[in-house]
């Protein structure tokens, strides 16, 4: 289901431990006002990683169980990574599942449904749909009242983890005071900005064709410490823009070549003849080589900037 949908789930069959399957740790935080309404009453959340929770004695969570708290709320444990719970802990749980009354609360925390370990009986599983991108840019538009064109531009550029985008967010909000909504450019000049460089710049030299500028741009962004990763993500949203241009040459107007690849109007005719410069097959071969980039800097430790040169000249030789 949605994350949307969980905020007002109430199980058809109420119990004392769940397994929450949920990728985004955002979401797993944002969850605890739920869980507090499902559980009825008021709860003191713990977030423990499995193995704190291996940890606990099997007779303290018993005694949590079955011992109302003389002052405070009762006690709910968020168990992290639980997919590697061992089989005796799932019997310790079992046995507190089964109580006619708890006051001891447990949702074990996985990413998938693949990673929830079997157990007898069987734990009811609350499965939260990954997030897609068209997702993420609507939490952004109802939660901080930004622009489709900013939202989409900041998921472009730094992915659908809410935390990060909570956190950027959080920057911008401090940044403006208020005055205004965010613009595109606010985006680039306080979390994708360079000191060296305008914030379309390593757009403009993709778009111009101009290699050796595009060299200059991405090595100054690594002088200034941006993560090889965020400078990717800004060129695979404009080989992304370059792609759809293609696609859509000489079949509708500039202006609507620039909606759909969500770029200033005034840039379109500068992204139309972007295209001329590039093959259709080029462009698609282009994504296979972006995908090996960013598998090398998630898994190895390339030297940026001669990964970047090498990557640069396949793509805009």
């Amino acid at each position: 289901m949605k994350f949307s949908q969980f905020r007002q789930h109430t199980p058809s069959n109420p119990s004392h431990v769940y397994v929450f399957a949920c990728e985004d740790d955002f979401l797993v935080e944002e969850s605890k006002t739920t869980w507090a309404r499902i559980f009825g009453g008021t709860w003191d959340f713990e977030k423990r990683t499995v193995k704190e929770f291996e940890s606990i004695d099997s007779s303290e969570l018993m005694e949590s169980a079955l011992s109302p708290p003389l002052f405070g709320p009762s006690r709910a444990i968020l168990v992290t990574n639980a997919g590697k719970i061992t089989k005796k802990r799932l019997e310790d749980i079992g046995r507190i599942g089964e109580l006619p009354q708890s006051w001891l609360k447990i949702v074990l925390v996985v990413q998938s449904r693949r990673s929830i370990i079997r157990a007898k009986p069987a734990i009811p599983v609350i499965e939260i749909d990954p997030l897609r991108a068209g997702d993420t840019v609507r939490w952004l538009r109802e939660g901080y009242g930004v622009s489709a064109d900013v939202a989409r531009y900041l998921v472009d550029n730094l992915g659908t983890e809410l935390q990060t985008l909570h956190a950027e967010m959080e920057k911008l909000t401090i940044y403006l005071r208020g005055a205004r909504p965010p613009e595109i450019l606010d985006v680039d000049q306080l979390i994708l900005r360079s000191e060296q460089f305008g914030p379309f710049e390593l757009d403009d030299a993709f778009l111009g064709g101009d290699y050796s500028r595009a060299v200059r741009v991405v090595g100054a962004m690594i002088d200034e410490g941006v993560v090889p990763v965020l400078i990717l993500s800004r060129i695979v949203r404009v080989w992304r823009q370059i792609f759809v241009g293609k696609v859509l040459e000489g079949r509708v107007p500039s202006g609507d070549i620039a909606k759909a690849a969500s770029i200033p109007p005034w840039k379109a005719a500068t992204l139309v003849n972007a295209c001329r410069q590039f093959q259709l097959e080029h462009v698609v071969e282009g994504f296979a080589v972006l995908l090996r980039a960013d598998r090398a800097f998630k898994t190895s430790s390339p030297h940026p900037e001669l990964y970047f040169d090498a990557m640069l000249w396949k793509l805009m030789r």
